[in-house]
């Protein structure tokens, strides 16, 4: 029986052997692999261009939306500033003797000599026709001839980017209204008022019959006694008492010189700032990031009927302005408006030809016109 088996065996042998041989020949060819390397690198491509459209749109959407609430805010945050100035209860600033040490930034600081209660400033090479070419976020400038006039020192301070217009405005502080004087002696450094609520040390106001004003800086308040003692700083009181005798029944308003200009802010990114004028400082406030360049042109004539739109460096008498045109470039994220590094783009705002960086950023241009108040 050994032999048989054996036999047996030996016969099976090879086709175990062939067997394996043939699992191993089990598998893809080397056309079957490249095919189906192709047909991964082609899903994997379409699966990616496809996540980069809906990304972009996605930024784009989201920049539309910024956009359009960088706008709003804008306009709510400039349009009372800009309506209020010269404001001062039934008078006006155009009239009014200052008491103020002569020298502060106007047109606080110039009040009697034709400044009115607006003054702006505009950027070198800007303008109808100029071509201003906007880099990525750039640093505040520190040369005041870098506009026209130059820009005030304390505005300078302040920090500004080149190439961004200035506009100043006096007028009643926001959210504020005229208060009676009770009593007001004609040699005394404090007069005594309604209300009191809101005031400070430091802060500008004005006092008004409706037929004179004077201005002068608050030095101190106690209830409702508001003083105004002298100093010798700029837009320090020249004088503890004030120029002109008012009667009680005389109307009393806070006044504040706020500046609209673009700077870099916080990250490096380039802001609508609002500043206002205390003391003998600029306060700077951030109010809309990403907007890259402030354009001013002011509507001037006769009657308070405007003729025409000039920049503030045509040299303005500005007791003839009676409206302000502002125009805004606003920028979205990254990329939300095409490839990065794309073709260079430029936008017409307000006459100013602006070149942006080809970073591929969705830019709207917003321009809007306020009256003023006491132009109309």
């Amino acid at each position: 029986m050994t032999a048989p088996i054996l036999s047996s065996l030996m016969q099976r042998a090879p086709r175990r052997h062939l067997r394996r041989h043939r699992m191993r020949q089990v598998g893809f060819s080397l056309i079957e692999l490249m095919i189906a390397l192709g047909l991964g690198l082609f899903l994997t491509g379409a699966i990616v261009s496809v996540y980069l459209v809906q990304s972009r749109m996605v930024k784009s959407s989201t920049s539309q939306a910024g956009l359009q609430n960088a706008e709003n805010a804008i306009a709510a945050l400039i349009t009372p500033v800009v309506r209020s100035a010269g404001f001062n209860g039934c008078s006006t600033l155009s009239q009014a003797v200052s008491n103020l040490v002569a020298g502060g930034p106007p047109p606080l600081g110039t009040l009697g000599t034709g400044a009115r209660f607006l003054v702006g400033y505009e950027a070198s090479n800007t303008g109808v026709g100029n071509t201003l070419t906007v880099p990525t976020n750039a640093a505040n400038s520190g040369v005041a001839s870098n506009w026209t006039t130059a820009l005030d020192s304390t505005l300078v301070t302040a920090g500004v980017q080149a190439g961004s217009d200035v506009l100043v405005l006096l007028g009643a502080a926001p959210n504020t209204a005229p208060v009676g004087v009770v009593s007001i002696p004609a040699t005394s450094p404090t007069f005594t008022v309604q209300d009191a609520t809101g005031l400070a040390a430091g802060q500008f106001g004005i006092v008004s019959d409706c037929l004179k004003s004077s201005v002068f800086k608050i030095t101190g308040v106690a209830g409702t006694a508001v003083t105004h003692a002298a100093g010798t700083a700029i837009t320090d009181n020249a004088s503890a008492t004030l120029a002109l005798t008012y009667p009680a029944g005389s109307q009393f308003v806070p006044l504040q010189q706020t500046a609209f200009f673009v700077a870099q802010g916080n990250g490096g990114q380039s802001i609508l700032m609002r500043a206002t004028y205390a003391g003998s400082t600029w306060s700077a406030q951030q109010l809309v990031p990403g907007v890259e360049t402030l354009q001013i042109l002011y509507g001037v004539g006769s009657n308070g009927i405007v003729n025409k739109y000039v920049p503030a460096s045509a040299g303005l008498d500005w007791s003839t302005v009676y409206a302000v045109r502002l125009g805004f470039l606003l920028q979205g994220q990254i990329g939300s408006g095409g490839p990065v590094g794309s073709g260079s783009q430029s936008f017409d705002v307000l006459g100013t030809t602006v070149q942006v960086p080809t970073d591929g950023r969705l830019r709207h241009v917003f321009e809007m016109t306020v009256n003023l108040r006491n132009a109309s």
